[in-house]
């Protein structure tokens, strides 16, 4: 059985800007994005969505990643496209 895992990130700069540097990140790496400012998914080696709570704070959920890579470590990784 698979468990999703969610967390939150702040959001520092203008949120359109953000997720189109995301999305390029994304892309770069061989993988999907497909959103907007107010909610949208991704997919690649991890597959997962994503909510916008505020101008500053959107939830991601992953739904799908390998088994042998730690959630947090996946987290961590997420977060680093945000910053």
């Amino acid at each position: 059985m698979r468990v999703a895992h969610t967390f939150k990130v702040s959001i520092n700069n203008d949120l359109s800007s953000t997720l189109k540097k995301v999305e390029k990140a994304i892309v770069k790496n061989g993988g999907k994005f497909k959103g907007n400012t107010d909610k949208g998914g991704f997919s690649g080696k991890v597959k997962g969505e994503y909510v916008v709570l505020s101008k500053d704070k959107v939830e991601i959920t992953i739904t799908r990643k390998p088994f042998v890579i730690p959630s947090r470590k996946i987290e961590s990784a997420i977060r680093e496209y945000f910053i």
